[in-house]
């Protein structure tokens, strides 16, 4: 049986974090790069390699907004937090700015860029409420 995915309050509570990996400079217009290292896979080792380039990295060069996004992923702000911040420094609705925001964290993951952290729930204290009830 697979697991359903955590709902959106859960996402919110989120923390994201950078891959330590990743390396970021700045491109030749000013906008920030980021590289991280990519898994070879088998058909990009030896001796397919001998014979066919192989990147060995990917690279992501992000605009302003996604560069305010990159930076607020510090590994102390939740996903709720990042979202605010972004919907009050651009005038937007917080449903806006989830959307936009969330949209971008799950483009970053999927690319290995960051890591999202979601905390547990504390099951202890309701069922402790669940056997006070039963008594």
């Amino acid at each position: 049986m697979s697991q359903l995915p955590p709902n959106v309050s859960a996402l919110l509570d989120a923390v994201p974090i950078h891959n330590q990996q990743v390396k970021s400079r700045r491109g030749p217009s000013g906008e920030l790069i980021l590289t991280v290292p990519m898994e070879l896979r088998w058909f990009m080792r030896p001796p397919v390699s001998w014979l066919l380039p192989v990147r060995r990295e990917r690279s992501v060069a992000l605009d302003k907004l996604g560069e305010q996004v990159w930076s607020a992923c510090d590994g102390e702000q939740t996903v709720e937090a990042i979202v605010e911040e972004f919907a009050a420094h651009h005038r937007l609705s917080f449903h806006e700015s989830r959307l936009a925001v969330m949209q971008f964290l799950r483009d970053l993951t999927q690319r290995a860029l960051i890591v999202t952290v979601v905390p547990r729930k504390e099951s202890g204290s309701e069922n402790a409420d669940a056997g006070e009830e039963q008594e």
